[in-house]
């Protein structure tokens, strides 16, 4: 009898044991895991280097002296695409009143080929380098800047009308 509650005594133990070392585990890896790929890095415009669809370097801070929205996007990221018929309303409300520039790290004929075939008006750019080298890691990332190329605010979700426009409104 005495062994047999010695053995149990060492079950609830080993089990508690694993349990809170399991339980510290999940919790510090969700945490690594935030903050290395749910947060974005606050990213000036002279850092991240683009180019036109043609090939041509595109310096960011050319932009300065409007408001600036700049979404990063891929063409294989379903939420990405889901937002861009709210990105395209909007731009079209603001006109040339603010510029509205749409980044992948994907190579140029496929940022190209769906430049084309979607009936959008923004102005796409090519990333030099993998977005993940400049800490974007979730798409789709928005960066909102105002004139003088300060970044205001940046989202990381799928952004829809409303929420395009309370944020423009930070930067104008």
């Amino acid at each position: 009898m005495v062994n047999f509650q010695f053995t149990k005594n060492m079950e609830k133990k080993s089990f508690w044991k694993g349990y809170m070392t399991g339980s510290a585990l999940f919790i510090v890896t969700a945490v690594v895991l935030y903050f290395n790929f749910m947060t974005q890095p606050d990213l000036s415009l002279s850092q991240v280097e683009t180019q036109d669809l043609n090939g041509n370097k595109v310096n960011l801070e050319n932009y300065i002296g409007k408001p600036l929205v700049v979404n990063y996007w891929a063409t294989w990221c379903a939420p990405c695409r889901a937002e861009f018929p709210e990105f395209e309303k909007i731009k079209q409300q603001y006109g040339e009143e603010v510029n509205f520039i749409m980044i992948s790290d994907e190579p140029i004929e496929k940022i190209t080929k769906f430049s084309k075939s979607n009936p959008y008006t923004f102005n796409y750019l090519k990333s030099s380098e993998n977005l993940s080298n400049y800490g974007i890691n979730t798409r789709p990332t928005t960066y909102f800047y105002n004139a003088k190329g300060i970044l205001v605010a940046k989202e990381m979700a799928n952004l829809d009308a409303a929420k395009l426009n309370e944020l423009i409104k930070k930067i104008k």
